[in-house]
């Protein structure tokens, strides 16, 4: 039995959220999945505990996506709560489910600077090294034949700046914390793919483009002590406007990695619409055009391994942070599907890129 018909022998009331009211029905494959399949592309999404149990959710999912990366159960906070007690639980349903659908899993995250209080309390260097060292062995070498790539260093710059990020790993260890993570996922896994994820490197501003020249001093001085960095993940968060994506920049920083042998992912990749009373010209169809422009720069200039985006459906995704804003046109990020599970002009415009490559 195909997937179509066996949603449509799910039993009526298993098609009702608990408020009662109907869930949209399934909506027509965008044909994703079969045309990254065809061009032997990674194109994935974000994904959470409760869209595998949702039949529709898990659909979307199935008809669009040939890799997942579980947007929380990886987390230190989700594996490691407290001192050596590892829960791996909802990590492995995730797994499975890839597993079982001929998917792909992309790791998120190893180190980052949330994490358990525990860790943060951590006070000598001997310690948080062997704490590191503990947690990344265990997590990478129990999916070391499910999950093939990693982000080993999640955001190790300032958000809105060119520093490096104050976190514990690197008040105890300096900032060669970067290249220790990544030596130690690479004994852990020496065949994954390891990738440094960082937010702003696709926009358009002075303070941007010094952190993408601070990146490409972080990576070079990684290759050159032959650390085993395979990629630099640029997470494409986008806000229409607020931001403008620099298509030069952006070119140059990934043509600079491919000089140097590090290849780029597309690692979350959505947009807002909490800033579009800032830009009268924009409107729903402009959504593509984002989508469209940051993975054909990505490809055009740069070793592209593959796009992700920060979920599928606004449907089951969390109110935005900036849910509250009045001035709001929307409560969530805007992914591929809308709140009615209507695909948005962002599915048109990803198709268009991953055509052209």
């Amino acid at each position: 039995m195909n997937r179509r018909r066996f949603l449509a022998s799910v039993p009526l009331a298993l098609l009702y959220v608990r408020t009662g009211q109907a869930l949209a029905q399934v909506p027509a494959a965008a044909g994703l999945r079969v045309l990254a399949d065809r061009r032997s592309f990674r194109f994935g999404s974000a994904i959470d505990l409760q869209n595998i149990n949702d039949p529709i959710a898990a659909e979307i999912y199935i008809d669009n996506v040939n890799s997942i990366t579980p947007r929380n159960e990886l987390k230190w906070s989700a594996t490691e709560k407290r001192p050596g007690v590892f829960s791996f639980g909802s990590a492995d349903r995730m797994v499975a489910f890839a597993r079982k659908n001929n998917m792909r899993v992309y790791g998120h995250t190893l180190i980052w600077y949330r994490v358990p209080g525990w860790v943060s309390d951590i006070t000598d260097a001997k310690t948080i090294q062997a704490t590191m060292n503990r947690h990344i062995k265990q997590v990478v070498t129990r999916y070391k034949n499910s999950i093939d790539a990693w982000d080993v260093v999640n955001e190790p710059l300032e958000y809105d700046a060119p520093d490096l990020r104050d976190c514990v790993f690197r008040r105890l260890l300096g900032d060669d914390y970067i290249r220790m993570s990544f030596d130690m996922a690479h004994q852990a896994n020496p065949g994954a793919t390891l990738v440094l994820n960082e937010t702003h490197l696709e926009k358009k501003s002075d303070v941007f483009e010094q952190k993408r020249a601070r990146i490409l001093k972080i990576v070079e001085d990684l290759v050159a002590k032959k650390t085993p960095i395979n990629a630099v993940g640029l997470q494409a968060h986008f806000r229409p406007g607020l931001d403008r994506i620099d298509p030069e920049g952006m070119g140059r920083f990934c043509a600079a990695l491919k000089d140097m042998g590090v290849g780029v992912f597309i690692t979350e990749l959505d947009a807002s619409c909490h800033f579009l009373n800032r830009d009268k010209a924009f409107t729903p169809a402009s959504y593509a055009d984002i989508f469209s422009d940051v993975i054909t720069v990505a490809a055009e200039h740069g070793d592209l391994k593959g796009v992700t985006v920060w979920g599928m459906s606004e449907k089951y995704g969390e109110p935005d942070e900036k849910a509250t804003d009045p001035a709001a046109a929307c409560t969530k990020r805007v992914n591929l599907y809308d709140e009615n599970n209507a695909p948005r002009s962002a599915v048109d415009g990803i198709r268009r890129a991953i055509e052209a490559m």
